[in-house]
Parts: structure tokens; C-alpha cells; sequence
């Protein structure tokens, strides 16, 4: 409509008309142009705003997580340490023979860590997300996404390690009756029927096997990583969510 009368304006060398109405043009498309700058800027905020609701959630359920695995592994740590006080002991009455038994259960298996972080991952890769971020808001979530790789790489060995080499195989232990245990792991349960593990000789001999002894060691070395590898996790965790609570 506009270039029309510009058109006709020109043949009329009507100059001011041309000028008038070429700055209206003009002033549209800046307007416009603006306008749409605006919606997507509009539209970013929102997005980012979406995603730290969602990052707090995240959180949360893995402080939860993190919570829950601590409690496990404290348990689980106390009867393996246990049981390799009392084997380093070399006394065949009952009970100690019962702990170590115990304790042959508890070292059959292995805690890791696992956790949510596809959040995290977003917020710390899309461009849209990072340009709508503080400088501190950005530094700090790419401060937990360090920890987080770091100690979740390290979680990895914790748990793998200790079963390398299977501690069953051990021709001194034998298999029992089965019972049903309890067993939470990531979040699932994983409770089922399992039978037990025990000395087939007395524990005054089985003290002094060499490869049952590194058992326990190796599995209480790594295992006992755990509690602070959780530790480093949450501080980040909620390190983080102080600077989002604090708007930064």
C-alpha cells in the first residue's frame, strides 16, 4: 500500500510525501522487528524459567536418592566391617561365625550411585538457556556438572571394582538355604529370594585365607568411597539451589 503511493508521490515529485511516507515503511518494519526481538526474548525467559523449575525438581529427587543410599550403605558398610573385624579375629564360637556369614552376604554386592541429570545437562549446553543466565547462575552450574562427572565417574569404580572377581567363587564358602531380602537399588526394588552364603570350614582356618581376606579388604576399601562421593554430590545440589533461591 505504502510503495503504491510512494510510486505515485515520485511521479508527482511530491518529495516531502515520498520522504513521509518511506519513514512510515521504515517504522514499521523497525517496529515489527522489535516486536518479534521481544516475543522471542519473552519466549526465552519463559523456557529458562521452565527449566529451573524443572532443575529444582531434579534436585530434589536426587537428594532423595541420595538420602536413601546413604542409609543403605551405612547398614550395608556396618555388617561388612563388621564381619571383617570378627573374621581378623579367628574365633569359631557361634556368633562370630553368624557375623562373618552375615558379612559374606553383605560383601556379595555392591552399592553405586545414580542420579538424574538431564536437566542439569540442558541447562549447561542449550545457547537459548546459557544467554538467558546470570554470570553466577553459570559459573555455579557449570561448577556441579564438574562434580557431578567427577564423582559419578568415580561412583562407577565403587561399584564395579569390588566384583571383579567374584568373592563366591572362593572354594571355602558354600551356599545355604534361601531367605527373602530386602534390597532397594536406584530408586527400585530389587527385594527377591537369595540364598545364603557360608564357611563350609571353621572360622579359626578361614582366617587366614589370603583371598577372603582381600575380599573384605577390597570391599570395604571401595565401598567405604560411597558416603563421601554422596556428600560431594549434595553439597553441589543444594550449593546450587542457594544461588537460584538467591535470584542470582
Amino acid at each position: 500500500m505504502h510503495l503504491r503511493t510512494i510510486s505515485t508521490l515520485l511521479q508527482e515529485q511530491n518529495w516531502f510525501g515520498v520522504l513521509l511516507n518511506f519513514l512510515i515503511v521504515v517504522l514499521g518494519v523497525f517496529l515489527g522487528v522489535q516486536m518479534g526481538n521481544l516475543n522471542e526474548k519473552r519466549k526465552d525467559q519463559n523456557d529458562y524459567k521452565a527449566a529451573l523449575e524443572r532443575f529444582v525438581v531434579e534436585s530434589q529427587t536426587n537428594i532423595d536418592t541420595l538420602d536413601t543410599l546413604n542409609g543403605e550403605t551405612a547398614r550395608l558398610l556396618q555388617r561388612g566391617s563388621q564381619a571383617f573385624d570378627v573374621l581378623l579375629e579367628c574365633k569359631d564360637d557361634p556368633e562370630s561365625v553368624e557375623i562373618v556369614n552375615s558379612g559374606l552376604m553383605a560383601i556379595s554386592g555392591t552399592y553405586g550411585i545414580k542420579l538424574h541429570r538431564s536437566v542439569l545437562d540442558e541447562l549447561t549446553t542449550s545457547e537459548k538457556l546459557l544467554a538467558s543466565q546470570s554470570s553466577a547462575m553459570r559459573q555455579r552450574l557449570s561448577e556441579m556438572k564438574y562434580y557431578f562427572n567427577l564423582a559419578l565417574y568415580e561412583a562407577q569404580f565403587v561399584e564395579t571394582i569390588p566384583l571383579d572377581e567374584r568373592m563366591q567363587n572362593n572354594p571355602i564358602i558354600g551356599v545355604g538355604s534361601a531367605a527373602k531380602g530386602s534390597i532397594t537399588y536406584a530408586g527400585a526394588d530389587f527385594s527377591r529370594k537369595q540364598r545364603r552364603l557360608k564357611l563350609k570350614i571353621p572360622l579359626s582356618e578361614a582366617c587366614k585365607d589370603d583371598a577372603l581376606i582381600k575380599s573384605f579388604y577390597t570391599w570395604e576399601r571401595w565401598q567405604s568411597v560411597l558416603p563421601t562421593l554422596s556428600n560431594i554430590l549434595r553439597k553441589e545440589i543444594e550449593t546450587t539451589l542457594e544461588v537460584l533461591d538467591g535470584k542470582s
